[in-house]
């Protein structure tokens, strides 16, 4: 099993307050700071699509406000990323979720942090 296999599951989509929100693992072995998310796009059916929030281990708010986020993401929780596109409970979907976390305590080179990358892709039936 690779470090993304489990990122983005078939039960990953889901309908709130009329939008679609997709429910993110991480792909890393260990729980991380959210500030360690560097960036989040998602595509539904081969279009992109905009995160309008992200809610994870007591964070709400943008990418931008998870850069100076002191909450955690919990390796066992799931990152929900409230898209903005419409959704309807039993639609069937094709999403794609590029992600990119920094991992602080593994250097490339001196200064620079490892950043894990992971495009990963599922077809999930909103719930």
């Amino acid at each position: 099993m690779t470090m993304t296999e489990g990122t983005l599951r078939p039960d990953a989509l889901a309908v709130r307050d009329g939008r679609l929100t997709v429910a993110v693992h991480l792909p890393w072995y260990r729980s991380l700071p959210v500030s360690c998310l560097e960036s989040l796009d998602v595509t539904v059916d081969g279009a992109p699509v905009a995160v309008r929030a992200l809610a994870v281990g007591g964070f709400t708010g943008s990418l931008a406000d998870a850069a100076a986020s002191a909450a955690w993401w919990d390796l066992r929780d799931t990152l929900d990323a409230a898209l903005d596109t419409a959704g309807t409970p039993g639609a069937a979907h094709v999403v794609e979720v590029a992600l990119a976390v920094r991992i602080p305590y593994i250097q490339q080179a001196p200064g620079v942090p490892l950043v894990q990358r992971a495009t990963v892709r599922t077809e999930a039936t909103a719930r």
